[in-house]
């Protein structure tokens, strides 16, 4: 209510008093009593009505007095009371704005795969209305090949003269927080401002002696500056021109990082209002370098690995270019040689890729998971290539030692049941029972079995029969393996273990290819017999004595 003081009309104490909460209080038809705020109180007992009240109330008698001081201590805990519930009341509306930035912010950060807009889009949150309302809010990155810590971008005015500015621009236009991320978002590219070509120019070295933002990332520890002098200021930061930009009264330092990656810290300040920065400020402000911190590095990720792949097919164009020429020349030590270096030009950037895919996928959106997969997927191919490459290149360092062909045979058909099954095929064994152990590198013959059986498996794309069988002939283990599938055409017959040769849309050409050099290097050799339409037969002699 607003009660009248002494000085107010007759008729304006008989408003006040139909609005009066003690008036209400002693109404019988009221249903319940809403009681005042602080102010209405404080004005209540300058009011000459309710003064009136109180003092009729007042006497000599031992419960008159003890009535006065129960009304006073009433009062006193009705303000304070009103008091407490007024600075929860603005607590809650504080958390609530926070929640909601944040939510606008993830979702804005979700529409982003660009670097500056992201960055943006963070430094608006940081600096949005009462809820973060950071008068600056700067980004420094992790730049790990230097070392440092690199200015990146900030967003805020430099003096009092532009903040006037700003915000008026602002306030006239009605312009809303959804309004700015909008329009960094889809608006146009606008040049940096001066603030952050400043920053631009700052690279901090990341050791914890060198500045609080070093020892914040490093230690992963937030940092609440209040109070400082312009030298403490210039003390803690170790570097003049950030010093000079800072808010020497204060500054939070907030680090930005994941479980197993550092990526920046987050640095915000009230230069133009000195409002003092609170715990609960600084709080708010780790969620959000929390909420940014994966997005920075999916989109880091996704850099790198755009990078890489570039790269890759660069060194695949060049691959291919010199392929065809060494093919039709029969040049085949030049395609060792060729191959041999290619395949570790390659094997590089598809380590790096493959590493930056993984780690992409594992902090990626739900939008980019499926493009991820892929990447993640065809890297695995071309390592599997690069690998069967260097096998075929390189000079046999085989590990000879006593196994039992069978056995090696049944392991590689355990590994393959599931795809078998799924082409519904048939798989027929007969094994030599008194065969003798043989000395073999086990895992190269079993990638020899892997390529001839899932040749088999792929050429019976509805299905057959696939028939294994060993046997003893004079000083040679023999390995058959035949299935019901197309069979080869007369005409490529020959060319079938020739690198790089291939009839499948996505085969490299190197597992036949592969396949044969393991079994020379055992020193044995490989048949191929096949009808067309009828199915295909690969003949392996191993040495029995080797």
């Amino acid at each position: 209510m607003l009660p009248p003081d002494k000085h107010e009309t007759h008729n304006q104490q008989e408003s006040c008093r139909l609005d009066c909460w003690l008036e209400r209080l002693s109404d019988a038809e009221s249903t319940r009593l809403i009681l005042p705020n602080k102010a209405e109180i404080l004005k209540c007992m300058k009011c000459s009505f309710f003064n009136e009240v109180i003092n009729r109330a007042k006497g000599r008698r031992f419960a008159d007095q003890k009535t006065d001081s129960i009304m006073k201590l009433l009062l006193d805990q009705a303000i304070s009371y009103t008091s407490e519930l007024e600075k929860k009341s603005h607590d809650l509306r504080k958390r609530v704005e926070v929640l909601t930035i944040l939510n606008k912010v993830s979702d804005a950060l979700l529409k982003s795969n660009d670097l500056e807009k992201s960055l943006k889009v963070i430094l608006t949150g940081a600096t949005a209305g009462e809820a973060f309302g950071f008068n600056r809010a700067f980004v420094f990155l992790v730049n790990e090949k230097k070392n440092i810590l690199k200015g990146r971008l900030a967003l805020g005015p430099e003096n009092e003269g532009e903040a006037s500015k700003i915000w008026s621009y602002l306030k006239d236009r009605g312009i809303t927080f959804d309004q700015m991320i909008q329009e960094i978002l889809y608006g146009d590219e606008k040049p940096s401002n001066n603030l952050t070509r400043k920053i631009e120019s700052i690279s901090i070295p990341l050791n914890p002696d060198s500045s609080v933002l070093a020892q914040s990332i490093i230690e992963k520890k937030s940092f609440n500056l209040k109070s400082l002098g312009g030298q403490n200021t210039l003390y803690l930061v170790k570097d003049i021109q950030l010093g000079n930009i800072l808010d020497p009264s204060g500054f939070a330092v907030v680090p930005i990082f994941l479980e197993i990656k550092t990526i920046g810290v987050l640095v915000a300040d009230n230069l133009i209002t000195h409002q003092p920065i609170l715990e609960e400020d600084v709080s708010a402000l780790e969620t959000l370098a929390n909420q940014a911190a994966s997005h920075i590095e999916n989109i880091a990720l996704q850099r790198e690995l755009s990078l890489n792949l570039q790269e890759l097919e660069r060194v695949n164009k060049l691959l291919r270019d010199n392929q065809e020429y060494l093919l039709k020349h029969d040049r085949f030590a030049d395609i060792g040689k060729l191959a041999t270096t290619a395949a570790h030009e390659i094997k590089t950037p598809l380590i790096a890729i493959g590493g930056y895919a993984r780690r992409a996928l594992k902090y990626s959106s739900q939008a980019n998971q499926k493009d991820l997969e892929v990447i993640v997927k065809e890297v695995e191919r071309l390592e599997n290539i690069t690998s069967q490459i260097l096998d075929y290149s390189r000079k046999p360092k085989l590990i000879l030692k006593e196994h039992n062909i069978n056995e090696l045979i049944r392991e590689a058909l355990l590994v393959l049941k599931d795809k078998i099954r799924h082409q519904n095929i048939q798989v027929k064994t007969n094994l030599c029972q008194d065969l003798e152990k043989t000395k073999v590198d086990a895992q190269r013959l079993k990638q020899v079995l892997f390529n001839l059986i899932e040749n088999g498996v792929e050429a019976m794309s509805d299905g057959g029969v696939l028939k294994i069988e060993t046997k003893k002939q004079e000083k040679y283990v023999i390995l058959e393996i035949e299935d019901t599938g197309s069979g080869i055409p007369e005409d490529i017959k020959k060319d079938i273990f020739v690198p790089f040769f291939s009839t499948k849309p996505n085969g490299s050409g190197m597992g036949l290819a592969v396949s044969k050099k393991i079994i020379q290097d055992h020193n044995g050799h490989i048949t191929v017999e096949s009808n067309l339409g009828k199915g295909t037969k690969f003949n392996i002699y191993l040495p029995s004595d080797n």
